[in-house]
């Protein structure tokens, strides 16, 4: 019988399992190392030609917000970088992840699997999200700071990736369990 409610499970009496790594993994990993570095490219690159302030902030309907100094560039790349550098160090310990089904000798490996790669897809997902939005910005910088036209396209990216990512989660842990 399947046990759910993992969240509530004391992590440190979990099984203390590392699955092997393949290449799928590793394709997220490098995948995600690639947009991060595109991304501290692309500050690098558009620095110099930004100006003083630009956009830090936009509404639902693509308007400026609120405005910043030119170096808030680097902000975005840096908050990826944190962000996928916890994803990746939390790969190293499943167990200490809140799961939907309690983990167990007998199932710990698999949900450790699953656990991994949802954070490996989390972590594309964060770095191509960051990626959009500083494009984004340094759209609006260059278009004077009126208008970005990013309205329901920055809902639609940064939300809608993530419904079919945390369904396939969902289905594989409990089919798993």
């Amino acid at each position: 019988m399947t046990r759910f409610g993992g969240i509530f499970q004391n992590k440190f009496k979990r099984p203390k399992i590392r699955p092997e790594r393949n290449w799928v993994d590793l394709v997220l990993d490098v995948t995600t190392l690639y947009l991060v570095l595109f991304s501290i490219g692309y500050a690098i690159w558009h620095y110099p030609g930004l100006p003083a302030t630009i956009p830090t902030k936009f509404d639902g309907g693509g308007q400026v917000v609120s405005t910043g100094p030119s170096a808030t560039i680097f902000l975005m790349p840096a908050i990826g970088l944190l962000v996928c550098v916890v994803l990746r160090a939390v790969q190293h310990w499943p167990w200490l992840s809140n799961t939907i089904v309690e983990i167990t000798e007998e199932n710990a490996e698999v949900q450790y699997r699953l656990i991994n790669r949802l954070l490996g897809w989390c972590g594309v997902l964060v770095g191509g999200l960051f990626l959009f939005i500083e494009i984004m910005i340094v759209r609006g910088a260059i278009a004077g700071g009126m208008n970005a036209n990013v309205g329901p396209l920055i809902a639609v990216v940064a939300i809608v990736p993530w419904f079919p990512l945390l369904g396939w989660y969902f289905w594989a842990s409990f089919k798993a369990a």
